[in-house]
């Protein structure tokens, strides 16, 4: 069975979703418009009875012309002359809607004797007397609903009566009816269109984020390629909303890719140095022994230069060891202020050998849980990049000081700058643009500042210049 991809999945979730809201809505809606409706059509029958009962004559009831006949001929004319009298005023009431009708009741003649808005004499003469006329019966004020109405010809209906009295006696009623069949047929016909509506949105809505969608995965894609070759930190999306997710994407495997490449040469380190330092040793003690016979005097030269490199690669194992993961650290309560402080003669006296200069900005911070040999060395390895990066003089600035609760310690450089086509690649191991160096010094400064919960940036930009800035958390309290 051929599975569903990402996108056909997310837009049967969110057509799922967004139709059900859409019916959930259109139903709410449709059962408020008929509440609505129905309160507005209520307030209407209770202002047309009201109306009817001021503008009806007086004693139009009580004075009916009688005479000897057939008692149903004599209630139809009756019913005619009343519908004479009380007509004229049902055609001078206007009401906006076309589903309400109302009119007036004659107990005496047992049937409906005037209607509007139009008026409809069917009701006055083909109805019969034994029709069911029992909602006339009450002698108060009644609202009510009714399956079956004459009036609406069988329709539901909502009715309002208010009876007639006539020299104390209740002679007829007032009535107004509002046709519900109508009534729901008019709201179902406007739900139906909302919901043709939301419906029609919801496919131009499906419509663009599919489009949206698709470009999205194309830009995914494209920077997937980015991050496989190593450019990603330069990728632009062409929806600019989603160019910083992506950087911040970047920034973060940038990030694991050090650490990773750091916990292989940790493990490499832990494995292999001392096992290589020992035979080193027996080496270099040996060389220097032999060198210093008689019978090599002349080669004297060749023996020294043999030790020093021998001296040089066991210098780049114990840089090995530093970046090795299992690494002891003692974690302490240290002003880091105190630590600079205590170095700044070493790192000056440095510096002066290279014609340069540091100087120190440190304001007043929280106290952190260091490890001293750790910031001892990143310091060390700071400040020697810092005046290798400044062949022909210039000043070393390390500074301190606290922003949204961290300690931020810098060190500033007057230097060439960080060309931006290697800046990505700072902190790889054995990476380095110095003829002599190891490329592990930057390596360890990730590091110790990993091992320190730490946060360690760049910034600079050529012929400016370079600052690398730790971020230390005051909260951190050392390994678990």
């Amino acid at each position: 069975m051929k599975g569903y991809n990402l996108a056909t999945t997310l837009n049967i979730k969110i057509i799922t979703v967004v139709f059900l809201l859409i019916i959930t809505s259109t139903a709410y809606n449709h059962w408020l418009s008929l509440q609505e409706e129905n309160e507005k059509n209520i307030q209407y029958l209770l202002s047309i009875t009201d109306i009817l009962l001021k503008k009806k004559p007086f004693n139009a009831f009580s004075e009916l012309p009688t005479k000897q006949g057939d008692p149903t001929n004599l209630k139809r004319e009756q019913a005619l002359a009343l519908n004479e009298e009380l007509q004229p005023i049902l055609d001078d009431i206007y009401i906006p809607v076309n589903t309400i009708k109302f009119g007036f009741y004659s107990k005496q003649c047992e049937s409906i004797v005037a209607i509007g808005p139009q008026p409809d004499k069917s009701l006055l003469i083909d109805v019969q007397s034994n029709q069911n006329y029992t909602i006339y019966k009450n002698n108060t004020e009644h609202l009510f609903r009714n399956s079956k109405s004459i009036v609406w010809h069988g329709a539901n209906a909502i009715t309002c009566t208010r009876p007639i009295e006539e020299n104390g006696v209740v002679v007829g009623y007032v009535f107004a009816t509002v046709n519900q069949d109508e009534v729901f047929s008019t709201i179902w016909k406007r739900t139906a269109n909302t919901f043709l509506g939301a419906f029609l949105m919801l496919l131009v809505c499906i419509s663009i984020f599919r489009e949206l969608f698709m470009k999205l995965k194309e830009d995914l894609h494209s920077f997937a390629e980015s991050i496989y070759s190593g450019h990603s930190y330069d990728y632009r999306s062409e929806i600019a909303e989603f160019s910083p997710i992506l950087k911040y994407i970047s920034e973060q495997t940038e990030k694991m890719t050090r650490l990773d490449r750091l916990n292989i040469i940790g493990e490499m380190a832990a494995g292999i140095a001392h096992e290589i330092r020992n035979p080193m040793t027996t080496v270099r003690g040996l060389l220097q022994f032999i060198g210093d016979k008689k019978q090599f005097i002349e080669q004297k030269e060749h023996f020294s230069l043999m030790i020093s490199e021998l001296d040089r690669a066991n210098s780049i194992i114990t840089e090995f060891l530093s970046l090795a993961k299992n690494r002891a650290m003692d974690f302490s309560e240290n002003n880091l202020n105190t630590i600079i402080q205590d170095l700044y003669p070493l790192l000056q006296a440095d510096a002066l050998c290279n014609n340069c200069e540091i100087k120190l900005s440190l304001d007043t911070i929280s106290m952190l849980s260091l490890d001293r040999n750790s910031i001892h060395q990143f310091l060390f390895n700071m400040v020697r990049n810092g005046l290798d990066a400044m062949p022909n003089k210039g000043v070393i600035t390390i500074s301190t000081k606290m922003i949204d609760e961290k300690v931020l310690l810098s060190i500033e450089d007057s230097g060439t700058g960080i060309p931006l086509e290697i800046k990505d690649k700072l902190g790889t191991p054995f990476f380095t643009t110095k003829e002599n160096g190891t490329g592990l010094g930057l390596a360890i400064c990730y590091r110790i500042a990993q091992r320190h919960n730490a946060l360690l940036t760049v910034d600079s930009e050529p012929g400016n210049g370079t600052t690398f800035t730790i971020r230390f958390n005051p909260d951190f309290s050392g390994p678990d």
